[in-house]
């Protein structure tokens, strides 16, 4: 008795008007039709919208990877396409993905070509068709060039329109009723020596929102930055080089206001300095958050040589509340805090129980740990490949990092113990004595994330090796301090309390 074959069917478009027509369809039908006629049986389908198969890196090709690693495990015996550039357009991914199923005993048939590339024939004759894809796909983009560059001599745009504009009915842009207002808002409050930034604020506050390429989003001074600063909207056309030429749509902003703007914006960056703002590491530098948003925290000097700290997200033009203060406001409460450190006597007998009361062997540890990495791994594919957005990305990585940092991290040999007993108990020494890089190195030992509101160092994570100590330290406190109102809360594993 003949074996029935089992069949993958795989399709692709690489643009949302394909996903929306007929393509698609249109390639699983004769998929299907092409399986029926062969009495084979359809075991796995993978689709692909809007996907392009030019690129090499498989892993923008979610399904493809999908089906590639299936076939590897023997999940089917054939895998069926419309025509090969479904498969590829890149010759050598062609050739590599195919070596892959010739290894694992897998056939591939393209129905246009009317193939099976699995004979010495089929090779051959798919290394033509192969370079014939690579080359259309090639001379597709250089087609492309070529009307772009066409279409800039005659005067016409490219691409998206920039706030502020939409096409007109003859194709030409013009001003858009719903959005240039904010257009000729945001260039009035730039010629009064508005900062970027707020200007992205009032932007927000009127509920405008980014458009073009910025995609449908809230405006932060970088996206002012270049808006102000765009000449497409005096009437041009970048042709590079910093160089633009006249284009055939009218001006939207005043020649007037717009130069008004530049001038005001160059005036604020030449307001004279007496700080060199040259890169330099502070103690606490890349290692706080802003403990209302999230946004990472910044540092500079002003004037007068202090060192300042801010919201990064604050200062883009985000929703953030929380205001800035001075470096070593922070820099006490870190002090106090090492300060109030505790290392008990019997530091090793507790951390061994702590470990044992709930049940964790080093073997368990390690076999978790593992799964738990697996799984951070597949998320931050999934979210590389687009699968995911980032908002659930970050919730689900948080997430695992948590239930990873929650792990023992020392199988609790003595000598190891002893010497981070040892580290931890001259901590504070060692800070009182360091200069600013000295101290950032010191903290980023001991802390993997620190969350700072206003003027007031919230809480700390420690880094897993330490997170023993901290708890020690914490229950140690606990009875001695219960009640303080102004301490620090250290943010380890799912802990929420406040500790000191």
């Amino acid at each position: 008795m003949v074996k029935q074959l089992r069949a993958a069917i795989y399709t692709r478009v690489s643009s949302d008007d394909q996903v929306e027509g007929y393509s698609l369809d249109a390639q699983m039908r004769a998929c299907r039709n092409f399986v029926r006629g062969h009495k084979w049986k359809v075991t796995r389908e993978y689709v692909e919208e809007g996907r392009s198969a030019r690129t090499d890196n498989i892993k923008k090709r979610p399904q493809f990877q999908q089906m590639m690693s299936d076939a590897e495990d023997l999940c089917f015996d054939v895998i069926i396409v419309h025509k090969l550039d479904r498969f590829s357009r890149n010759l050598r991914v062609t050739l590599e993905q195919l070596e892959r199923l010739g290894k694992a005993e897998v056939t591939f048939v393209s129905i246009t070509e009317g193939m099976d590339f699995s004979s010495p024939w089929g090779w051959l004759a798919l290394t033509l068709l192969g370079g014939l894809a690579q080359f259309y796909s090639d001379n597709l983009g250089m087609e492309v060039k070529k009307g772009k560059a066409e279409r800039k001599a005659r005067g016409l745009y490219n691409g998206l329109l920039p706030f502020g504009v939409m096409k007109g009915d003859d194709g030409i842009p013009v001003g858009d009723p719903a959005t240039l207002p904010g257009l000729k808002m945001a260039f009035k409050l730039a010629a009064q020596g508005r900062s970027d930034r707020e200007i992205a604020l009032a932007l927000n506050k009127e509920s405008y929102r980014t458009s073009g390429n910025q995609g449908n989003r809230p405006f932060r001074k970088d996206t002012v930055r270049g808006m102000l600063t765009n000449r497409f909207y005096l009437g041009e056309l970048p042709i590079g080089n910093g160089k633009w030429v006249k284009a055939r749509h009218k001006t939207v902003v005043d020649e007037t206001r717009f130069n008004e703007a530049l001038q005001a914006r160059a005036f604020n960056r030449k307001s004279p300095r007496t700080v060199n703002h040259t890169a330099q590491t502070y103690s606490l530098s890349g290692i706080m958050t802003c403990g209302t948003c999230g946004s990472r925290i910044r540092t500079h000097q002003n004037r007068q040589g202090r060192v300042r700290v801010y919201c990064s997200g604050r200062a883009q033009g985000g929703d953030c509340m929380s205001k800035g203060t001075f470096l070593d406001t922070y820099e006490r409460q870190v002090e106090w805090y090492l300060d109030q450190f505790v290392i008990p006597t019997d530091y090793q007998r507790r951390i061994l129980d702590m470990y044992s009361q709930i049940g964790l062997t080093q073997s368990n540890v390690n076999k978790t740990r593992a799964t738990l990495e697996g799984k951070l791994q597949r998320v931050r594919d999934l979210y590389t490949w687009g699968d995911i957005p980032e908002k659930q990305y970050r919730a689900q990585r948080d997430s695992i990092q948590t239930e990873l940092r929650s792990l023992p991290a020392s199988d609790g040999n003595d000598q190891a113990l002893k010497r981070l007993a040892t580290f931890l108990g001259k901590i504070l020494e060692g800070w009182r004595v360091a200069s600013q890089e000295q101290r950032n190195r010191l903290v980023r030992g001991l802390f993997e994330e620190m969350k700072v509101r206003d003027t007031q160092v919230v809480s700390v994570r420690p880094i897993p090796e330490l997170e023993p100590f901290f708890r020690i330290s914490d229950d140690c406190q606990r009875k001695s301090i219960a009640g303080d109102p102004d301490r620090i809360r250290t943010d380890d594993l799912r802990l929420d309390r406040a500790i000191c």
